[in-house]
């Protein structure tokens, strides 16, 4: 198992970590947020599994895309995921990924989430519903950076809710002139707050590019690039192998 740090903003501060492993599974108490599984393609030039915790199967994470693309050599190629192929480029420790620009998702149901699952008061929430770049997120738009460093996410109702429901996992954000600051939570996939969602990121409403969202609460040392090619949203960022492993 090869371990990864993703999203940094240098070697020696932030990263979303995630391994590389030839065995699909991913205990409960590994410590790895996201273990990818490497194999041949028949429709890409290689295929990448993600396991989260308690060896969960989801169809793709970001973060986990491009540590398992650091990974092997090529510095251009595509990747089979469960949500479609993505295209990789990589440049030194750099590497972005493709995916599919953000789309408003209906809901299948007519409730929101109550602003208390997240420690706040439904004022500092200016909007809030199910946006996709390829896995549904429930985006919840905030007042301000104070209100996002205030959130606590109440991870029992939060999974509770989302049971059944055509999304997986919350991101909420604000913006400010230094770029765009976000917290998400995945409580459904064993992820009390991820801090670094590539996918979370690419899912965010956003009609002005590029942008670049700065994660990994209190000290936000993680970042992700946004940026748009011909209609195509490219999602970036650092990645560093983990010294020692």
């Amino acid at each position: 198992m090869e371990i990864y740090q993703v999203f940094g903003k240098s070697a020696d501060r932030g990263g979303n970590i995630m391994a590389v492993s030839d065995v699909a599974e991913n205990p409960m108490d590994s410590g790895i947020p996201v273990v990818v599984v490497i194999s041949d393609s028949h429709c890409a030039d290689v295929r990448f599994r993600f396991f989260y915790p308690d060896s969960k199967e989801a169809p793709i994470c970001g973060h986990a895309l491009l540590g398992a693309a650091s990974h092997l050599k090529s510095s251009v190629f595509s990747v089979e995921t469960g949500t479609g192929i993505s295209q990789v480029r990589k440049q030194g420790d750099q590497v972005s990924v493709s995916m599919a620009p953000s789309v408003a998702v209906p809901p299948n149901f007519s409730d929101v989430a109550e602003a208390g699952w997240f420690g706040l008061s439904p004022a500092q929430m200016l909007a809030q519903g199910i946006f996709s770049a390829g896995k549904p997120k429930w985006c919840i738009e905030l007042d301000s950076l104070e209100s996002l460093n205030a959130v606590h996410f109440e991870l029992e109702a939060l999974a509770a809710w989302n049971q059944g429901k055509n999304f997986s996992g919350y991101i909420l954000y604000t913006r400010t002139e230094e770029g765009i600051y976000a917290r998400a939570s995945n409580p459904l996939y064993n992820i009390p707050e991820d801090p670094a969602c590539a996918v979370c990121c690419a899912a965010l409403p956003f009609t002005d590019f590029p942008q670049a969202v700065h994660m990994g609460y209190p000290a936000y040392d993680n970042l992700i690039h946004l940026h748009t090619e011909d209609e195509t949203l490219w999602v970036g960022g650092y990645v560093y192998r983990r010294k020692g492993e």
